[in-house]
């Protein structure tokens, strides 16, 4: 079962990034990591005390909430504006979470994620390189954290905040950069920055071990020689 975002166009990508961010909350709940409120049976707690609030605030206060310790994934992106949902649309999500595969295998969670979000998964991650602890890794725009992902949860010794930077082209793959984070347990700041360009990148001073991304083929912004030229120290792997 998936949460469906049948809305008119002008609310698309407040309704995808409610979605997602519900779903993520949802699977925390579930995992025993966060209070158990979007799952309360019939959210007995909220209807007790909510006055005349609608399911909307009960969205905006969960997300207040998650954004304490994961802002990159529950603050709401620059630019959404959540007040267009209605409270009977976002009702019909609450009712829904419970019945979500919220127990799914985290690549299977993180693919769903990806597609809702409209970040590619065409990723070849069998092509990448065995890492080390003390590599320094850049993700290309482009995958939204998805090679950081398969990375970490493949090598014992490897963590998200010490290793990776996720550079994102937009506020669809910073969330799901951010939903990455949260998926590993990360507190506070992600690693995730919006570089589309990779200027911040280029001008940080930081060393690069190695450049993973998307492969021009498959949709990726970034054509290995150029990448070569601009980290001539990194190994650039385009999958």
């Amino acid at each position: 079962m998936a949460l469906g975002i049948d809305v008119p166009e002008e609310q698309r990508d407040a309704a995808t990034y409610a979605v997602a961010a519900l779903h993520a909350l949802g699977r925390e709940e579930r995992r025993g990591r966060r209070p158990v409120r979007l799952l309360e049976a019939g959210h007995a707690t909220w209807n007790q005390f909510r006055g005349r609030l609608g399911a909307r605030h009960l969205l905006e206060l969960l997300l207040e909430d998650g954004a304490v310790t994961q802002p990159r994934a529950f603050t709401v992106p620059e630019g959404l504006d959540l007040s267009v949902l209605s409270h009977g649309l976002v009702a019909g999500w609450l009712s829904e979470v419970p019945s979500l595969a919220l127990e799914a295998p985290g690549e299977d969670y993180i693919g769903e994620q990806a597609a809702r979000l409209g970040v590619s998964t065409r990723l070849a991650k069998s092509s990448l390189h065995r890492l080390k602890p003390h590599h320094r890794v850049l993700e290309l725009p482009g995958s939204g954290g998805q090679l950081a992902y398969h990375l970490v949860t493949t090598h014992d010794d490897v963590y998200l905040q010490d290793v990776f930077t996720i550079a994102c082209g937009d506020w669809r793959e910073a969330t799901l950069a951010g939903l990455v984070a949260v998926e590993v347990g990360l507190s506070g700041d992600a690693p995730v920055w919006l570089d589309p360009e990779l200027r911040r990148a280029r001008k940080d001073g930081r060393v690069w071990d190695y450049v993973v991304g998307l492969d021009p083929a498959k949709g990726g912004r970034f054509e290995s020689l150029l990448l070569q030229q601009w980290f001539p120290k990194a190994t650039v792997l385009l999958v």
